[in-house]
């Protein structure tokens, strides 16, 4: 809950020296009188609606144009079910774990938070400030992902081969309670607002959906911005992770690359490259012998 009365109040007692912008008119509006439980508990609500929509774009293609799907689709040669039952079936149930989870969540938040030093009022971060915290935030969590995902990787873990995004956020408990250590660790590196954790946060869950959609579309993360894990990456992962113990990587591949853990990844795909070099060369004669 702010501690002003009233907007003038807010912007005096924030030390803005100016008028608020229009964002922070709304966000006075909205939070100055709301509990910071409350408040807090916004993450939960974050999870639920970004979660729920991730993975909506590569269902809506596996279903509507499935031909264009399976061009890139990774595992083209393992059957999924129907994008549209899986999706409501994912609706139905990963909802009530998440919200049994998630529930008593904001109460550990706001106490972490309140530690920590992450603001809820004025002023809100600028668009430089905020994208700071976000490169902070997810360097650390990917670095501390890359060590917790390998050090619980067993066979027992982690079974799909062909993950779906609506894999992404089947974990056990015991998983989830170990990795919500990562959303801390940025905001005790470095306290933000608590707008830009949530943020974060959401592009972190749109993130996860796209490395487990198990399509390689070339309009994804991974073909946008370079090191950046995606569908093809983190498939293999599942594929063979139980076997090699390799790609352990959450957002970006880096760790992967210092420690090693690709290695059997890049032979994977060097192999890939000379069979589709092959059947390359193989089609061309064949082309060029019915010619004659």
């Amino acid at each position: 809950m702010m501690p002003y009365g009233t907007a003038a109040e807010a912007e005096a007692e924030a030390a803005l020296g100016r008028s608020m912008t229009w964002a922070e008119a709304s966000w006075f509006r909205y939070s100055a009188a709301m509990p910071d439980l409350w408040l807090m508990w916004h993450i939960t609500l974050v999870y639920l609606v970004v979660d729920a929509l991730a993975p909506l774009p590569a269902m809506i293609l596996q279903q509507l144009a499935p031909g264009y799907a399976l061009r890139h689709k990774v595992q083209p040669r393992v059957p999924q079910p129907s994008p549209v039952s899986t999706y409501l079936r994912y609706i139905r149930e990963s909802n009530r774990v998440a919200l049994a989870i998630l529930g008593p969540f904001p109460l550990v938040y706001t106490l972490a938070f309140k530690l920590f030093g992450v603001r809820t009022g004025l002023p809100l971060p600028s668009v430089w400030e905020t994208a700071m915290h976000l490169v902070v935030f997810t360097l650390v969590e990917d670095y501390l992902t890359y060590w917790i995902h390998r050090f619980l990787h067993t066979k027992w873990g982690y079974e799909k081969t062909a993950p779906s995004g609506f894999a992404a956020a089947y974990s056990h408990g015991a998983e989830l309670s170990l990795l919500a250590v990562t959303i801390f660790a940025g905001p005790a590196i470095m306290p933000c607002h608590v707008t830009t954790h949530w943020l974060w946060f959401a592009i972190r869950l749109m993130e996860a959906s796209d490395a487990h959609c198990g399509y390689n579309f070339p309009f994804s993360l991974a073909g946008l911005i370079p090191f950046v894990v995606g569908a093809e990456f983190h498939d293999y992962h599942h594929y063979a992770g139980g076997k090699t113990r390799t790609n352990f990587g959450s957002v970006f591949t880096y760790c992967d690359y210092i420690y090693v853990t690709n290695k059997s990844y890049l032979h994977h795909k060097r192999s890939l490259a000379k069979l589709k070099t092959k059947q390359a060369e193989q089609n061309m004669k064949g082309s060029s012998g019915i010619e004659d």
